[in-house]
């Protein structure tokens, strides 16, 4: 059974007047009379436009009406996607009938019919937000339209395609490409290349999947560092986002970090505290943990006092930092596209690759709706793909994983080589050359697999690789079959370096041979 208005409604047409002055739920203060509302959040800025509707006056003072008292009441994002909502409505009805001064029953079919296929959820989320502004008692809205936004039949979104797709713009970065971008950031801040608040957001976006806007709300305080028995641990308390009604850090979820993150976390945090201590900042604690970093950050304050970002400002952060570091994805061929959202789904990805339930990525992502999350579960037996040698050849020039340099064995000096490396797949013989090391000094990394993917690896031209690439992949189809999914993708930078190698080396015989020919 339909819910009417509350109380009596208005007529649709009545005249309405907008105070003079506003304010939002969080205190900001605006001017509803004006056609443009910069509203001005914790976290960033929201801009109201107006002016361009192109409907009678009554109709837009109507809606002006029905965001202010959205502003009033919920958080701005809330009321911003209302606003969206209905504008997509009025700017519909602008096309065909500009002097209408209400939302009409016919308003409402011609739009949901003027949709393309697909797009319907708009039609429903609009038909929402009419019912809503009708129960207010604002005018604008017809009684015959109320009762036909809540008649119509409602289409949902569909929520998560690009992970569903695998699609490999937008969806959950490959193993490869995670592994790829994730070592070229490691080792880019190794080299000076990357300032340490930039390296860090970097981490936690890929390690934990926060959103932007949850990023940008951390402040100096949200990290707890605990020394044990066993050494410090790290807990990051996130401010939670997205939640209907919910004011801004009001709720948190503590997510441990791994050792290597929250070090770099600390130190982060601990420049931060530093920066506001000096600056005066009676709290330091409540210093953002990745500051604003230029002026055109909606909370730079032009002086050193650490500011607080927007979530703009760390979604381009990120994807500048990703995209200088030049890793191509072994799909496309061409560099990896890369944001925030790319690495939330790829935690999520991964959690249900791990065997996670259905609650714990709910957690993991800050979801509300079990919809969202249910996405992963469904492509999880998808992702368990096998990895074989033919397309281990075919991704290992794409992919660009081996860094090193092919050498020809007895030029040791003349190619750099400080030592050789020794390996074997078959223990029944004795270790043999797999070819040469630049490194200077001691290296702890595990020989020879590790050595595929090292710039420092000098594969010999007459080596076992194609032994060790058929071992390699042996070993994976093992570790898959005990059900290590998981752990058997580790295996799959190695693997395609590897391949790469072989490939090489087959190249620089058949050149070879083909000289000799004449």
């Amino acid at each position: 059974m339909r819910k009417p208005p509350v109380g009596k409604p208005p007529h649709a047409e009545a005249a309405y007047e907008l105070p003079d002055q506003a304010e939002t739920r969080d205190g900001y203060v605006y001017r509803p009379c004006d056609d443009d509302w910069p509203i001005v959040t914790e976290t960033g800025r929201l801009n109201f436009h107006f002016g361009d509707l192109g409907v009678a006056y009554t109709l837009k003072t109507g809606f002006k009406g029905f965001v202010t008292a959205r502003l009033r009441s919920e958080n701005p994002k809330s009321a911003y996607a209302n606003y969206q909502w209905v504008r997509g409505l009025v700017l519909h009805i602008a096309t065909y009938d500009p002097n209408a001064r209400a939302i009409s029953s016919a308003h409402l079919m011609n739009y949901s019919a003027s949709l393309e296929e697909g797009q319907g959820y708009r039609s429903t989320d609009a038909n929402s937000a009419v019912r809503t502004w009708a129960r207010l008692g604002i005018p604008g809205v017809s009684r015959e339209a109320f009762v036909t936004a809540t008649d119509m039949p409602k289409q949902s979104r569909k929520r998560a395609l690009a992970v569903r797709l695998r699609c490999p713009v937008q969806g959950a970065y490959t193993n490869l490409e995670y592994d790829g971008l994730y070592k070229a950031l490691h080792s880019a801040f190794a080299g000076g290349k990357i300032a340490i608040d930039n390296y860090g957001l970097c981490l936690l976006s890929g390690a934990i999947g926060p959103r932007p806007v949850q990023i940008a709300s951390l402040t100096v305080g949200d990290l707890t560092v605990t020394m044990g028995p066993a050494g410090k641990t790290y807990v990051l308390s996130i401010p939670r986002a997205k939640q209907r009604g919910a004011r801004y850090r009001t709720q948190f979820t503590e997510r441990p970090l791994i050792e290597e993150i929250g070090m770099v976390i600390e130190a982060q945090s601990l420049l931060v505290r530093e920066q506001a201590r000096l600056c005066g900042m009676p709290v330091p604690d409540q210093a953002p943990l990745f500051p604003a970093v230029h002026a055109s950050g909606t909370f730079y304050d032009g002086k050193k006092t650490p500011a607080r970002p927007t979530s703009a400002s760390i979604t381009m952060r990120i994807i500048n930092v990703m995209e200088g570091l030049g890793v191509n994805s072994e799909r496309t061929g061409e560099a990896i596209n890369v944001n925030a959202t790319r690495a939330r789904r790829t935690v999520g990805t991964r959690a249900a690759q791990e065997g996670r339930s259905l609650d714990e990525i709910m957690v993991i992502l800050d979801h509300t709706s079990r919809t969202a999350a249910q996405s992963y579960i469904e492509v999880r037996s998808e992702l368990l793909q096998r990895l074989d040698k033919k397309l281990a050849m075919l991704l290992a020039p794409m992919a660009q994983r081996f860094a090193g340099t092919l050498a020809a064995r007895g030029n040791d000096v003349g190619q750099g080589i400080e030592r050789h490396i020794l390996g074997s797949v078959d223990e029944s013989e004795g270790p043999v050359a797999l070819g040469g090391c630049g490194k200077h000094g001691f290296c702890g990394l595990g020989k020879p697999i590790a050595c595929y993917t090292c710039r420092l690896f000098h594969p010999w031209l007459d080596g076992p690789h194609e032994e060790i690439l058929d071992w390699l992949l042996g070993r994976r189809r093992e570790m898959a079959e005990d059900g290590s999914m998981a752990v058997a993708a580790t295996l799959d930078d190695t693997i395609v370096a590897c391949a790469e190698v072989v490939r090489q080396c087959q190249a620089r015989a058949a050149s070879l041979e083909n000289d000799r020919n004449g």
